[in-house]
């Protein structure tokens, strides 16, 4: 069975190859072809007409397909032998065939809604107290810049000069109103008191200033691991949206899967009752399947040998590759989901960056190129060329009957 992936793309119509071993003209994206050597699904259609295919179900044949085919046959078709009412019940089962929407819906719904790219709140603030603290000087003191100081100085000038003032009025008053010298030393006196006064607050202010500047680090510091525990607090949610998402996105693929898988066992079984009805009513059904099988039978055998030189080779090539190759980590569905939104954003660039990431992570080239094929194939931005380069086993294994009408 293909990686589940594939599913995704289908488009859930099954057709029966053409006698002539090929795919008939006209088919879509997501059509699956129904051989006798598997069953393969159109990966892209080529501008001739011919059609780029992966395998899908190499146990799916033409021989035990009992399913609904799209371009409308059935193995009882031509049968001449049944009665009307078992055609009429083979028939309604292979046209009804069978539906899974209830977890279908609710899948995609959920799918929908993948959390937008998360977007930092506080990268403008934390980045400005990052550069006022980088670009923060180293503690100085200047009396000038002091504006506390200057208001100290002129009240303290004022009241000097008024000291002096006083005391040269006082002591010319004790020698008659004549200045002496005296009055002049006391009044010196005076005002060199206050100035000392002055001097002297000088060590508290400059405490004071270099307080302040701690406190304003201190400040911005705190402000720092404010917004950095805040921002962390809101990509650990922004993490938690995306897990839950995640979780629950999973859970419902899950139980959608499982819902086909009921149905389909369902209805497969319905149709084998029918079938075995058929089978006891009409000996037609086994006479055109062995025509049918002879036919294959016969395509088949002229691709076989060249099919089988190839896998010569392709075993050759792993030998070597598995001598130099390690066990790797295998790509989880977030790490799908990661390379599409990469894709989406950023084109090959983008990509590019996860499979280097993914690489350096450990993880191997088989689910890498499957990270990146998945991506291109669904994305946004997908060109869906050809890509060039080696070609992949399902692909060769296309070429046993080459999709062209």
């Amino acid at each position: 069975m293909a990686s589940d992936l594939m599913n995704v793309g289908a488009t859930g119509k099954y057709y029966k190859v053409q006698s002539n071993g090929k795919a008939q003209a006209g088919l879509s994206i997501g059509d699956r072809v129904v051989t006798n050597s598997g069953t393969y699904q159109i990966l892209d259609v080529n501008a001739d007409g011919s059609y780029k295919s992966a395998l899908y179900d190499e146990n799916m044949t033409t021989k035990n397909y009992t399913g609904k085919y799209a371009n409308g046959y059935n193995p009882y078709s031509n049968a001449t032998s049944l009665s009307d009412e078992t055609k009429n019940n083979i028939k309604d089962l292979y046209n009804g065939g069978y539906e899974a929407d209830k977890y279908k819906e609710k899948y995609e719904e959920i799918n929908s809604k993948r959390p937008d790219k998360y977007e930092s709140a506080y990268k403008e603030q934390i980045n400005d107290i990052l550069e006022k603290l980088e670009n923060r000087e180293e503690f100085s003191y200047d009396l000038n810049s002091d504006m506390l100081y200057q208001q100290y100085k002129n009240q303290y000038v004022s009241l000097g000069q008024t000291a002096m003032s006083d005391t040269m009025g006082q002591a010319a008053g004790l020698t008659g109103g004549y200045g002496n010298t005296y009055a002049y030393s006391a009044g010196a006196a005076a005002y060199n008191n206050y100035i000392q006064q002055l001097n002297n607050m000088i060590p508290e202010l400059y405490e004071n200033a270099r307080e302040s500047y701690q406190e304003e680090g201190n400040e911005l510091y705190r402000l720092y691991s404010l917004y950095v525990n805040a921002e962390k607090s809101d990509y650990e949610k922004y993490r938690d949206d995306v897990n839950d998402w995640q979780s629950e996105r999973d859970y419902y693929y899950k139980e959608y899967r499982d819902e086909i898988d009921r149905e389909r066992s369902d209805y497969f079984n319905k149709l084998s009752i029918m079938q075995d009805a058929a089978k006891t009513e009409s000996s037609d059904y086994w006479k055109n399947i062995e025509n049918e099988n002879e036919k294959w039978n016969q395509n088949f055998k002229e691709k076989q040998f060249e099919y089988e030189k190839y896998l010569d080779g392709l075993k050759n090539i792993s030998v070597k590759i598995s001598k130099t190759s390690s066990k790797g980590k295998k790509a989880t569905a977030s790490i799908y989901d990661d390379a599409l939104q990469a894709f989406n954003d950023g084109g090959e660039n983008g990509l590019m960056m996860i499979a280097d990431k993914l690489s350096g992570s450990g993880y191997d080239k088989s689910s890498i190129d499957d990270v990146l094929q998945y991506a291109r194939r669904y994305g946004k931005k997908s060109d869906k060329k050809s890509s060039s380069g080696k070609a992949g086993f399902n692909s060769v294994l296309v070429d046993l009957f080459n999709y062209r009408g």
